[in-house]
């Protein structure tokens, strides 16, 4: 089923995203402040600003007061101030006097009038503070010349002289981090949300049904297993000890991860009301999945529920359920299948501390995994333990990355495709349900394991178990 171009926004789900990935937030909106904070204060240069008032009064010499028509007068005359105090001619003058060029007087020299009165004032900005003070009382000098010498009145009376600025109007930093903080946020979000539509990965049950059309049959909460990696480890009882901590059936009856396996245990009987499934395929699409910790755990639940289970290793490129259960792997089933004494079966099988649950580990790596798999003797071997036990659960390698799983998934009575929340991406899972498709393997339904409902939305209760 292809992916809907159109989905539904869960405004909820949104939230509790960006809720358990708030350290994206907090380290966006820490790194923008931040870098404006030092930008702003040690690489971007200080502008000063300095300011002149100037009033346009009675021209001296006259007597009485002033008439509307002066009035009217003067408000024109400052419009010709402002224009004369930004013509070339006034800043080829200035410049030339403080060695500044006029383009760069026009630029940032301001002449503003306030309103309803006959004030204006002359101000510039410059990284030289002096200069600017400077360049204003030049300006206004000039004006004074400009207004005996071109509209012929001495009206322009200089109220306040520019003074030495002592603090630089730009940058502010204040407001510049302030900005930069906000930003900082949104950037934050729209990474979160960004990386959450690029991560094709399945996230919920609901997924798994849309993209797959599979039915999910047991949803598996983190839980803390053996560490990946501890193959190095330089004590052997440690490396067991780590191995044996996935069997959280075993180890921990009373955790959530256990009920959750109950819980498949108990979707599967329903599931096999109307066919029989005594042979089992658990597989997934790629490694780390979880499907041999789901194999075993899903092994010991079933034979605690008083059934006669048999897990066999059928992964001979990487096997794993000898680690978990603490048994040796010096006889497998490549020993079965390559051996011709009939007692080898017997000598393959390991009894374990478990009621009715047995194993038969992979045996030596063959260096034709593919061939032993795909053999009459291993037709033979899966009818044989399908007559002797009641379930019969084949731990096989990942069917997206090598064929031998779908080879027993066309041997079996079913199949069930184990899938990472956040973990197994979308294209992984379709690949390897096409290759299932191909050997018309019957698909019992998915498993999603490794969820974290502390961080789930969709879910009312939460887990405190971690799943490695």
């Amino acid at each position: 089923m292809e992916r809907n171009n159109f989905e539904e926004i869960d405004v909820r789900e949104i939230f509790f995203l960006l809720l358990r990935k708030w350290y994206v937030v907090a380290a966006c909106f820490i790194f923008v402040t931040v870098s404006t904070f030092l930008i702003t204060s040690y690489y971007l240069t200080p502008i000063y600003r300095s300011e002149a008032t100037l009033f346009l009064g009675k021209e001296s010499g006259n007597v009485g007061g002033l008439s509307i028509g002066d009035i009217q007068l003067n408000n024109q005359l400052i419009a010709d101030y402002r224009e004369l105090l930004k013509s070339r001619t006034v800043a080829e003058r200035v410049g030339e006097k403080l060695n500044v060029s006029p383009s760069k007087l026009l630029s940032n020299v301001d002449v503003r009038t306030v309103k309803d009165s006959r004030i204006f004032k002359i101000s510039y900005e410059d990284s030289n503070p002096t200069l600017a003070r400077d360049v204003v009382n030049e300006l206004s000098n000039e004006i004074q010349e400009l207004a005996a010498d071109i509209i012929e009145v001495k009206n322009v009376m200089v109220v306040d002289e520019a003074n030495m600025p002592n603090s630089p109007v730009k940058p502010n930093k204040k407001m510049n981090v302030a900005v930069a903080g906000l930003l900082g946020i949104v950037l934050g979000v729209g990474l979160i949300l960004v990386l959450e539509f690029v991560d094709h990965t399945f996230k919920k049950p609901d997924e798994v049904e849309r993209y797959l059309s599979l039915n999910v049959v047991g949803t598996i909460p983190k839980f803390k297993g053996g560490k990946r990696g501890k193959s190095k480890a330089k004590n052997r009882r440690e490396l067991e000890k780590e191995h044996l901590k996935n069997l959280i059936t075993i180890n921990d009856p009373k955790a959530a991860a256990t009920e959750a396996f109950r819980e498949l245990r108990t979707n599967l009987h329903y599931i096999n009301i109307d066919k029989e499934v005594k042979t089992m395929v658990v597989t997934s699409p790629s490694m780390g999945d979880g499907k041999s910790v789901t194999a075993a755990n899903l092994a010991v639940t079933l034979a605690k529920s008083g059934k006669r289970v048999l897990i066999v290793d059928a992964d001979l490129r990487k096997p794993k359920v000898h680690h978990y259960f603490g048994v040796k792997n010096n006889i497998g089933l490549t020993s079965i299948l390559t051996d011709t004494k009939e007692d080898i079966k017997a000598k393959a099988i390991e009894k374990t501390e478990i009621s009715n649950l047995d194993i038969i580990t992979s045996g030596p790596v063959p260096p034709n995994p593919y061939e032993m798999l795909s053999s009459n003797k291993m037709q033979s071997f899966v009818e044989k333990v399908k007559g002797e036990y009641d379930i019969v659960i084949f731990d096989t390698p990942p069917v997206g990355q090598v064929t031998d799983a779908a080879i027993l998934a066309g041997l079996a009575d079913g199949t069930i495709l184990v899938l990472a929340c956040a973990g197994t991406r979308i294209d992984m899972a379709k690949r390897a349900c096409k290759a299932l498709e191909g050997v018309n393997a019957n698909m019992i339904g998915a498993v999603l394991t490794k969820i974290d409902f502390r961080k789930t939305s969709y879910y009312g209760y939460s887990y405190s178990y971690q799943y490695d």
